[in-house]
């Protein structure tokens, strides 16, 4: 009898490892396979938006043209940055929830964030 009520409590311990496991191994698989499906592609001399919300930048893939200036909002409930991911000099600093970061585009930009890596999303040029 005690050696089956240890291999039970055994494996009630194994179920709630695995889930400790798989919870945020999916979640985190789900923001990163999304952030990069959305494309947007403004009109030239436009103002734009990338969204920081639910751990994901959106659009995951911005289209604009040399001169379009690309607003960061942070509508999430984390704070996060915007960090070149070459080492390309754009680095917002940390945003807090409900903070902005404004650049003006002038080359090619792929970034994440610096608090959670697995946030990233690219800024292409046009044409």
């Amino acid at each position: 009898m005690r050696g089956a009520t240890r291999l039970l409590w055994l494996a009630i311990v194994a179920v709630y490892v695995a889930l400790a496991v798989a919870a945020p191994a999916t979640i985190i698989s789900r923001h990163v396979g999304s952030s990069s499906a959305a494309t947007t592609r403004p009109t030239p001399g436009t103002r734009t938006t990338v969204h920081m919300a639910g751990l994901k930048f959106s659009p995951g893939k911005l289209i604009v043209v040399k001169g379009t200036t690309v607003v960061f909002d942070n509508d999430d409930v984390a704070p996060h940055t915007v960090t070149a991911q070459s080492g390309g000099g754009v680095d917002s600093g940390v945003l807090s929830p409900g903070k902005s970061f404004t650049l003006v585009v002038s080359s090619g930009l792929a970034y994440f964030c610096a608090i959670h890596p697995f946030m990233k999303a690219t800024v292409d040029l046009s044409g």
